[in-house]
């Protein structure tokens, strides 16, 4: 498994919000280079980076910080914001590893294609963000204010046969709440398709969390709020599912 420390950016501050709204952000005194290179030295190699001035604004607002975060070398997985082909080539051309793409992905298949046709599809990690409505895993879309009209695993059909190999898979209301992920959603995403890398995040606590999402093969975690405010070991973590 991938232990993978996220960092949220609006303003070029670290934050973290609770269920994705704005209005419910904790602003951290940590600067993104510094934590960066914290979690480098941890052990980590990857970094999940999120613009959330992107994501509001539709274009990607902090690409010179996230390129910055190159120093610490690690591979980088960012997302916020890409929403045409140029910023998506933006992108690339910044030195980030993995395009992250979000709510385009259920509004618009022809813009989504065409960056999957240019990144190639090893390079994109879908991120579908779901609300459980009728014991159905709903992507939410437009600022998680609606719900797609298909569901999570008609979705994953879909563009598993476009070749996409990792899914970022978060349920909204386990987001920043620091109350356990969702086992049971990542548990049916392995069973119904365990081609696909997925990718869980939203409510991890602890490595009791980590442990339990191992086990059922989650391929890797995205470790936020529990790393600013929880006693959290990452070094440990780092290498005990490094030797897995």
């Amino acid at each position: 498994m991938i232990i993978i420390p996220a960092i949220d950016l609006q303003q070029g501050q670290c934050v973290r919000l609770r269920q994705g709204q704005f209005n419910q952000s904790t602003v951290y005194p940590q600067s993104a280079i510094d934590l960066a290179g914290y979690y480098r030295e941890c052990g980590a190699h990857h970094l999940h980076v999120v613009d959330l001035d992107g994501a509001r604004q539709g274009e990607i607002c902090q690409l010179d910080l996230i390129r910055d975060l190159h120093a610490a070398e690690v591979c980088l997985q960012a997302g916020g914001g890409i929403r045409s082909l140029e910023s998506a080539k933006a992108c690339l051309a910044a030195g980030i590893n993995k395009l992250v793409i979000g709510s385009i992905a259920i509004t618009n298949l022809q813009l989504t294609h065409a960056i999957i046709d240019y990144a190639g599809a090893e390079n994109i990690v879908l991120a579908l963000d779901i609300n459980w409505i009728d014991q159905r895993p709903m992507p939410a879309i437009h600022g998680w204010q609606t719900s797609s009209d298909r569901d999570l695993w008609q979705v994953c059909t879909d563009y598993q046969q476009s070749g996409i190999q990792t899914i970022l898979c978060t349920n909204i209301a386990c987001d920043g709440m620091m109350q356990g992920p969702d086992l049971a959603l990542y548990q049916q995403a392995i069973e119904r398709f365990p081609e696909i890398n997925w990718q869980a995040s939203g409510g991890i606590r602890d490595e009791s969390d980590i442990e339990a999402l191992a086990e059922m093969g989650v391929h890797a975690v995205i470790l936020g709020r529990t790393l600013y405010e929880g006693h959290f070991n990452l070094t440990a973590c780092v290498r005990r599912y490094a030797s897995c």
